[in-house]
């Protein structure tokens, strides 16, 4: 049996990068079930949807905060979970960022989007394959 590789400073970022998109998906989804309806109107967003996907976002970032867990210990199977939420999470802020261009909301989407891809990009480098080879 080979040595476990040392954790590269990658994969120690993915972790950290994956603990800031759990933290925002949380925090998007609990904004979105306290968001007033006055708000949500001058949004355009009707509460049900506002409630269906307040939740979805916090179920995302649970899961993104077990997985994270995971990638910190080597698990393989945490860094394809983090690979299918990450290419999820960047689908739904690319959705997102076109249904709320010139909405509030938008920069949000974007910058959700911008971390998903550096965390799959970082997530399969050399050294992380060798890292996760070895645990």
């Amino acid at each position: 049996m080979t040595a476990p590789a040392p954790r590269p400073a990658s994969v120690t970022l993915v972790v950290v990068l994956t603990w800031i998109a759990a933290i925002l998906a949380v925090l998007a989804g609990v904004l979105l079930l306290l968001a007033s309806e006055s708000a949500l109107q001058e949004a355009d967003i009707a509460e049900s949807t506002a409630t269906t996907y307040g939740w979805i976002e916090i179920g995302w970032g649970v899961v993104a905060a077990l997985v994270a867990i995971g990638i910190g210990n080597g698990n393989n199977f945490s860094r394809l979970l983090a690979t299918i939420l990450m290419v999820l999470r960047l689908g739904g802020s690319i959705f997102a960022a076109v249904v709320l261009s010139g909405h509030n909301g938008f920069w949000s989407a974007v910058a959700s989007g911008v971390v998903a891809l550096l965390v799959l990009v970082l997530l399969w480098n050399n050294k992380a394959n060798m890292f996760f080879a070895t645990n």
